[in-house]
């Protein structure tokens, strides 16, 4: 193997090891978040007095603010995914070149495909963004519980789940449908929208 394509395979494993972490770290992110915020709110509500006043337009205000922190965050982890499979397939397609060329070497065990898709049911990457998508889901729930009990001062669950689950859904199917789309392009069109 020559030494640029050497380089380039050493290089394309660490953004391999780079997004794999990042998308780690964006996960566990997302989950303290998701985690800190019901807490918070549940000490606010332990308080009584003043702060039940207010308590449900509060929740409101941040219930929102943190789906549209997730769904931001949500963003990233699937821009990130597509951004991971370009070096994977760089990998896959100098380690083919390589392989090509050995005559002593001929039972390859390692992965050669350059052509798989960035929505994979079976990727660990998407049963995450799944796990985040359904976090979405729950805050939005968490909005319009919250909206309804400030405004009426009753409300009824399923149809508040129901609003949560679909907005999961969408949230996932969305992302699934970009990946699935962009991955088929050029990595120059599919990131930057022409090809270079």
């Amino acid at each position: 193997m020559d030494e640029f394509l050497r380089i380039e395979y050493e290089q394309c494993l660490d953004l391999i090891k780079y997004y794999d972490e990042r998308h780690q770290s964006l996960v566990k992110f997302c989950a303290g978040l998701s985690s800190a915020v019901p807490s918070l709110l549940l000490a606010i509500y332990q308080l009584g007095g003043q702060a039940a006043i207010h308590f449900w337009e509060f929740a409101a205000l941040i219930a929102g603010v943190t789906s549209i922190g997730l769904l931001a965050l949500f963003t990233v982890l699937v821009q990130t995914r597509l951004y991971f499979i370009y070096p994977v397939r760089q990998v896959n397609a100098i380690r083919r070149v390589g392989l090509d060329s050995q005559t002593v070497f001929s039972n390859n065990q390692m992965y050669l495909d350059t052509n798989f898709n960035a929505f994979k049911w079976t990727s660990s990457h998407t049963l995450l963004n799944a796990f985040v998508a359904l976090q979405i889901g729950a805050f939005v729930s968490m909005l319009t519980y919250s909206l309804c009990m400030g405004s009426y001062g009753e409300v009824r669950v399923t149809p508040v789940a129901g609003i949560g689950l679909v907005t999961s859904i969408l949230a996932f199917g969305a992302s699934a449908w970009y990946l699935h789309t962009k991955s088929k392009l050029h990595p120059d069109k599919s990131v930057h929208g022409r090809e270079g």
